[in-house]
């Protein structure tokens, strides 16, 4: 099997910092399998671009899937996956740990007006013309070895459009029917309210739950991590990326986070990020120095 990415490295999400996603393409010999898919618990959404391949989901061999060329499927994090190439299969992938951004808030907005509990799933959709042309052209840039993380970004708006432009409401909640329920909605709601919680306890209360309740919910949803330790490495990740990604001043950016002296300050970055706000800032600047497609981006209009 040959692989293909559009960025090696797991991109982070600016606006959800805790979320990771990628592009990959896999180019599979025929009769080749791959015993786990997703082994590390992604979402993962799977194009065939070429060939046919049997998927077996959690080991059940009686049931698989059949996925033709021009089809596409969803694999929630829940399941475990194998697949076995019926053809030579080239098959690309969108993965990432938290559903979004094509199934986040905007979406269930979108939905709103379909009962997910009436939708029948559907295991496999085509892939038509429009959006084939973005996944051959993803498929180039990948390819073309293109490492630019603004690049990544407008290429998962412009996926999120293109389910809107291409498909109707019905066939996005039958596909993706495993991911639209209470737990996408607690997710939402956690996303919606952390940024005004110090606590694990104000966030608890700000999403309607008790603290137990909460925290059993929170670790189903997010990997294990209890609230907070989730909320420390979200501040982690979010100081690091103001650090590297904006010119604030390193005093605005520790009061922003309550931090009252700045040898606290210094002494939570050594301990969480690994160097001291001035070394955070310094790789930041030296990364700015990379080509960047901010004029690019592709925003998802609702």
């Amino acid at each position: 099997m040959e692989m293909l990415f559009l960025l090696k490295n797991l991109y982070r999400d600016p606006l959800a910092l805790s979320r990771f996603s990628q592009f990959r393409c896999l180019h599979i010999s025929k009769g080749e399998i791959i015993q786990n898919l997703n082994e590390t618990h992604e979402f993962q959404v799977c194009f065939v671009l070429k060939g046919s391949l049997c998927l077996f989901r959690d080991h059940i061999e009686s049931m698989p899937l059949m996925a033709m060329q021009n089809e596409f499927f969803f694999i929630s994090s829940l399941h475990q996956c194998k697949i076995k190439a019926m053809d030579e299969v080239q098959l690309v992938i969108h993965a990432c740990n938290i559903v979004a951004p094509y199934l986040h808030s905007r979406t269930i907005e979108y939905l709103q007006d379909i009962s997910i509990e009436e939708v029948k799933p559907v295991e496999v959709l085509p892939i038509y013309p429009l959006m084939r042309s973005y996944l051959d052209l993803l498929v180039d840039y990948m390819k073309n070895g293109t490492e630019i993380p603004d690049l990544h970004r407008a290429k998962e708006y412009e996926l999120f459009s293109l389910f809107k432009i291409c498909y109707k409401k019905n066939e996005i909640a039958s596909i993706f029917r495993d991911a639209l329920s209470n737990d996408l909605q607690f997710f939402v709601s956690v996303m919606t309210h952390y940024k005004a919680c110090r606590t694990a306890k104000e966030l608890a209360v700000l999403c309607g739950y008790n603290d137990t309740v909460f925290t059993q919910l929170f670790k189903k949803n997010f990997h294990g991590d209890t609230p907070y330790q989730w909320l420390q490495k979200q501040t982690s990740y979010e100081i690091e990326f103001k650090f590297k990604k904006s010119t604030l001043p390193i005093k605005q950016i520790m009061l922003d986070y309550h931090f009252k002296t700045f040898s606290h300050f210094t002494t939570y970055c050594k301990r969480n990020i690994g160097a001291t706000p001035n070394e955070i800032r310094k790789k930041g600047e030296e990364s700015r120095d990379t080509p960047s497609l901010e004029t690019y981006s592709v925003s998802a209009n609702d």
